[in-house]
């Protein structure tokens, strides 16, 4: 079938992962009665993109948004309260695992070197699934979910824009890859995706 799907690609954070720093800063946000999505427009938007994309370290995004934000913490304890909250999506590892049995699979990350082998460490499970294709944009000097970085999938992996279809819990991750012909979901629920994958699939 033309142009038929080669390779699935998942984000890590908020589909192979629960989302990592919408919990942290409302978790911030409860115990310092503060606005979440202002904690995440700091933390995550304006700091962590930036040491995504190697313009700051990734200690310089932890603690410029904990002065910015006033918190009462310091970095180690702002680190522990994120790791402390990261879970896996076991519905959507156990779906990937059969899906990798007939397509090819990639999971994509946007982690400073640090923080991902952080991840790594934390969820084996992640590795042992994905293998050398789990990757962290950073280590290519990649913008997430960018044009140069389907090309990079593409010419990676063998494959054409439309052969792919990218599976991210953020539209504006979508829109690039969309633009360029590769097929999303936009995830919300398991289900929800499941049931779009299975979709795409069977067209």
């Amino acid at each position: 079938m033309k142009n038929h799907i080669k390779l699935f690609v998942f984000d890590a954070y908020g589909v192979c992962l629960n989302e990592g720093y919408p919990n942290t800063s409302k978790a911030l946000a409860s115990k310092y009665k503060m606005n979440w999505r202002k904690i995440q427009d700091i933390l995550y938007f304006k700091y962590f993109s930036l040491a995504a994309v190697k313009k700051i370290s990734q200690q310089e995004a932890w603690q410029k948004a904990i002065t910015e934000l006033g918190l009462p913490l310091n970095v180690p304890e702002l680190k522990k309260l994120h790791c402390g909250l990261m879970r896996t999506n076991p519905k959507m590892l156990r779906l990937i695992k059969t899906l990798g049995k007939n397509y090819k699979i990639a999971c994509l990350s946007k982690n400073t070197r640090s923080q991902f082998a952080d991840v790594k460490k934390m969820f084996p499970e992640l590795e042992k699934l994905f293998g050398k294709n789990l990757i962290n944009v950073w280590e290519y000097s990649l913008p997430k979910a960018s044009p140069k970085t389907v090309n990079f999938l593409c010419k990676r992996f063998k494959v054409k824009p439309p052969e792919i279809l990218y599976i991210d819990d953020q539209q504006a991750n979508l829109a690039a890859p969309k633009q360029l012909g590769v097929k999303t979901v936009l995830y919300k629920t398991f289900g929800q995706a499941k049931k779009e994958i299975n979709e795409a699939i069977a067209k």
